[in-house]
């Protein structure tokens, strides 16, 4: 499926609608361009992320759910979600430890 196909696709979507959608049709549709490439392999990992400016910052990589999914900053293990992650270009990742 092309990225204008998808989004054609996607226009329109709401979670009633997403739910309905059988898990492969799901597969097929999800739009994982908001997902941070160089988080993909860190996913359920703590991580140390350094920005370009010198600001450091630790958390638990986490990926939310939906037709649209982009990577979260998870405080600690406890926690039951958490915000977008920043990532500029220029920011660099360090693995603290894997598996939740």
């Amino acid at each position: 499926m092309t990225p204008l196909e998808r989004k054609c696709a996607l226009a329109g979507m709401t979670y009633t609608k997403w739910q309905r959608l059988p898990d492969a049709e799901k597969d097929r549709l999800r739009d994982t361009s908001k997902l941070t490439p160089e988080l993909r392999q860190y996913e359920n990992c703590r991580v140390e992320v350094t920005y370009p400016d010198g600001n450091k910052r630790r958390f638990w990589v986490g990926r939310s759910t939906g037709w649209v999914p982009c990577h979260l900053e998870i405080h600690n293990t406890r926690s039951m979600g958490g915000g977008p992650v920043y990532f500029p270009e220029g920011t660099t990742v360090r693995l603290i430890r894997t598996g939740r």
